[in-house]
């Protein structure tokens, strides 16, 4: 039971209502839009080739200062 809620807000990050219809989405989540460009780093890790997708969102006026957020299993960006 513990792991309902969580479950549910992975179903409800899977899909996306676009004209009042529900769309699956793809590995890359090409169907969300995001409020920045998303790009793409490609690397290896334990022997596989992976891909990770980021916003560098540069800020209007600099303090100095640099914030890294980080998430993943399939959580996009918006729960930033």
């Amino acid at each position: 039971m513990k792991y309902l809620f969580p479950l549910l807000l992975l179903v409800a990050s899977l899909t996306v209502h676009a004209q009042n219809k529900l769309v699956a989405l793809d590995k890359d989540l090409t169907s969300v839009t995001y409020p920045f460009e998303v790009k793409f780093y490609n690397f290896k890790a334990q022997k596989q080739s992976l891909r990770m997708a980021y916003m560098d969102v540069k800020p209007a006026t600099s303090n100095g200062h640099t914030i890294v957020l980080l998430h993943g299993k399939n959580f996009n960006g918006a729960y930033w």
